[in-house]
């Protein structure tokens, strides 16, 4: 199972990177507009059904949950 980790951008306010914690690689982003909503962001390789992720959720820990279940089989 990967461990999925959100860590808060330095750089870019309102962003979040994803982190495969095991292999300590950015897998991908969450994108948070002034109005709150988040859109997740793919980043490298390891991306397939993306469909499933282009939508909106209410905050950053709401994508999260999302991503990690995805992730929960690799």
């Amino acid at each position: 199972m990967a461990t999925i980790e959100m860590r808060t951008d330095d750089v870019v306010m309102g962003r979040y990177r994803l982190i495969w914690v095991e292999r300590d690689e950015v897998v991908g982003e969450v994108e948070q507009s002034l109005s709150g909503i988040c859109h997740v962001v793919p980043v490298g390789p390891h991306w397939s059904p993306m469909k499933s992720f282009a939508r909106d959720y209410e905050n950053p820990d709401a994508a999260l949950e999302d991503i990690r279940q995805y992730f929960a089989r690799r």
